[in-house]
């Protein structure tokens, strides 16, 4: 491997100097840098990153707190997934690594602080945990740059798609079709994870912008963002007495469990309940019938928090909250209520 040493004894100049035209800084002529630069070209030069974190004060490492436990899942999570490799792909164009960051190393336990300290990581991107988990927030809470691209925290910066105004549109969506019963089938609740909260909010919200009743009846809260709970939620929603004509589903994994207590129900899509989600997942155009959702953007979220990772890591000041506008996709899952006609 190439050293400075090399590079000093071709070019003649000493070794402190060779190391700061490496490290681009300003006390050196123009003529010497780009000689020692190009000698450090042709001889395939790499830096080592221990050594110039030595002179930088930076690791270059930037750590990703995810953790996935509702669907079993892991990194392929359809959302996450896609969020985390634009991130990864914005922020090593700028010559960072991205590296997880786990509960322990080696067999050891360590805190997720611990393991960001011993890393010496530049940043931190939290993408999926639990928003109650106080090691989470220890490392929110600490002087490391944190972006959040899922739950909000009220001391980092967050990037997620829009929740309200969409859940608005899918109400007002159905009502245009003709349905006056609109169920929702909502993702846990809590206030600091976002979505849940907030297409629920928005569902209300769409229901007193045509006039239509909140009704306790037809809002079921799932546990989980999963199949499976989506699957318990219908059942749930269908022995209640008074049925709906159409469902808003508040994540495609649910609207999946969903169409299957539906098929174990008898009861036909659009025929006899339209059912419309939120998120647009890769499966949500094979499903029986291609499902009607909002298409989040995960590449543009990625991209943002990286970009907002950058102005942190740069000293500069961000938003608290980036919204991502999404897109209805209209597929088949929806149609008027019997007997009406649009």
């Amino acid at each position: 491997m190439v050293t400075i040493y090399d590079i000093a004894k071709i070019t003649g100049y000493s070794a402190p100097t060779v190391s700061k035209a490496l490290n681009n800084q300003s006390d050196i002529g123009q003529k010497t840098k780009e000689k020692i630069l190009k000698v450090a070209k042709e001889l395939g030069y790499v830096p080592n990153s221990s050594a110039k974190g030595l002179v930088t004060k930076k690791s270059r490492l930037i750590g990703l707190i995810y953790e996935e436990d509702d669907m079993g899942i892991g990194i392929e999570h359809p959302l996450f997934s896609t969020i985390i490799n634009a991130f990864k792909q914005e922020m090593e164009s700028e010559g960072y690594e991205l590296i997880f960051i786990a509960r322990n190393l080696g067999g050891k336990r360590m805190s997720l602080l611990e393991h960001c300290r011993y890393r010496q990581v530049d940043g931190v991107l939290v993408v999926n945990v639990d928003a109650k988990d106080e090691e989470v927030r220890d490392v929110t809470n600490s002087n490391i740059p944190c972006i959040s691209s899922n739950i909000v925290f009220p001391e980092i910066a967050t990037v997620t798609s829009e929740n309200i105004k969409p859940a608005v549109e899918a109400v007002q969506y159905l009502y245009k079709l003709g349905h006056r019963l609109i169920a929702h089938i909502a993702g846990p609740q809590d206030s600091i994870a976002a979505a849940g909260y907030e297409r629920l909010e928005g569902y209300k919200a769409g229901l007193l912008s045509r006039q239509l009743p909140i009704r306790d009846e037809f809002i079921v809260i799932s546990e989980y963002w999963n199949g499976e709970s989506g699957y318990k939620a219908m059942m749930d929603l269908w022995r209640r007495n008074e049925k709906p004509t159409a469902i808003f589903c508040a994540s495609d994994i649910m609207a999946m469990g969903v169409m299957n207590a539906c098929h174990d129900l008898g009861l036909r899509i659009p025929e006899d309940i339209s059912i419309i989600s939120f998120d647009d997942n890769l499966w949500a155009s094979f499903s029986h019938p291609p499902l009607t959702t909002f298409r989040q953007d995960r590449q543009a979220i990625g991209k943002k928090a990286a970009e907002l990772m950058k102005l942190l890591l740069n000293g500069e000041k961000v938003p608290s909250r980036v919204l991502i506008p999404v897109q209805l996709i209209e597929r088949d899952s929806c149609a008027p209520p019997h007997g009406v006609r649009t």
